[in-house]
């Protein structure tokens, strides 16, 4: 049986009726068996072309190192910038700085990545940076920095960068931050200091005006002088009153103890009515109260702004301190090592997937094959297909 005859049963011709029994199967599997050549040449050229580009993919290479933040370490640590973020986890900030535009800079610099992509500008530098690096929050807060490139050395080498330019970015911030902190703890301690400067110029002034060094002894000093003062003038009293009993006011010891009471009183006044009194001596008992309230008032202030200078300076040298020493605010869990392994192209899946397609682009080349035999093999057909060239050379 030859080729035409089956497959002139199976698609029929323009002019003829279609067979009541529809197509035939078997004619048209015999049909394409036929062109068996056809088809296994057409699978094995395609198969070939899919293999060769499949060899052609660029290998890469997959680093990854990792982190976690310690957002919940000394919160009075001025130099950890993850303690300026309370709303949300200290993994975006980590993942945005590891975007930002001074860490690709930095990690560009460390790696050498001007010349490894040999580029001249920065930006396009930054550009394929970005292509080849991701950033992942694991649930466990553990931040992932992973680097896909076809040198297993440069991928391991830039994920290592990753961690030294955010540890860079990081001690800069902190320093900044540090250093801001201690700058106003260091204007607000000077101010303070003027402050307490004025208040002990001031008590100095009050003790001055009212001669009282000591309060407390000072006062117990003139209550008590005042006391022995009026008992004295109680005795001469009773000393006169007796002897007026029998003596006369012109009698030389009555005027003597008058002379003398009249002594006392006048002192009793001065002691209870002075206003000034000399610096470290009893103060006047009128003027007591208003006396130890302005003292008071006076020593409260330089109390009050002694307590506000140590507070200051207790802060000031913390902040210093942090400058100085400052520490990372994260810590390196897994350093990156070169892979030993290619993670792209994943070859084997994909030879399985082009060997499925060069089948199947063979057996369409035998269908297109047989159409086009049994379009040609119509008269019809071609006085179309000749009508059509005409037309195409024509114009």
């Amino acid at each position: 049986m030859s080729l035409q005859q089956p497959i002139n049963d199976v698609i029929p011709t323009a002019n003829a009726d279609a067979p009541e029994h529809g197509i035939d199967l078997f004619a048209l599997a015999i049909a394409l068996l036929a062109e068996w050549r056809l088809m296994l040449i057409t699978s094995f050229v395609f198969l070939a072309i899919f293999v060769a580009i499949i060899y052609s993919l660029k290998p890469m290479y997959v680093a990854d190192a990792s982190f976690v933040p310690q957002a919940g370490g000394n919160k009075n640590n001025t130099g950890d910038i993850a303690s300026l973020f309370s709303s949300r986890g200290p993994g975006a900030l980590y993942i945005g700085l590891l975007q930002s535009r001074s860490v690709q800079d930095a990690v560009i610099q460390r790696a050498d990545l001007m010349s490894v992509f040999h580029v001249t500008s920065h930006e396009t530098a930054r550009a394929i940076l970005a292509g080849k690096a991701t950033f992942t929050e694991a649930a466990d807060t553990i931040v992932k920095v992973e680097v896909k490139d076809g040198s297993a050395q440069n991928a391991a080498k830039i994920a290592n960068a990753y961690l030294d330019a955010l540890q860079g970015q990081n001690e800069s911030m902190g320093m900044q931050q540090s250093a801001q902190t201690s700058h106003f703890f260091d204007l607000q301690l000077q101010k303070e200091r003027d402050q307490l400067a004025q208040a002990e110029s001031q008590l100095a002034r009050t003790q001055r005006q009212t001669g009282i060094v000591s309060p407390d002894a000072q006062t117990q000093i003139g209550l008590t002088a005042i006391a022995g003062v009026r008992n004295q003038i109680t005795s001469l009293q009773v000393q006169l009153a007796s002897m007026l009993q029998s003596e006369t006011e012109g009698n030389p010891q009555v005027q003597r103890i008058r002379s003398q009471l009249a002594q006392l009183e006048e002192q009793e006044h001065v002691l209870e009515g002075s206003s000034q009194s000399p610096a470290g001596a009893a103060p006047a008992a009128g003027t007591i109260p208003q006396t130890n309230l302005d003292l008071e008032r006076a020593g409260r202030e330089v109390k009050y702004h002694e307590s506000l200078v140590e507070a200051l300076a207790s802060q000031f040298e913390t902040a210093r301190l942090n400058e100085t020493f400052g520490h990372s605010a994260f810590q390196v869990v897994d350093l990156a090592v070169v892979p030993e392994h290619k993670a792209w192209p994943p070859r084997r899946p994909y030879f399985e997937i082009a060997v499925v397609f060069a089948a199947f682009f063979g057996f369409t080349g035998v269908v297109i094959k047989l159409v086009v035999r049994r379009i040609f093999s119509d008269p019809r057909h071609r006085e179309q297909m000749a009508t059509l060239r005409k037309a195409f050379g024509s114009s």
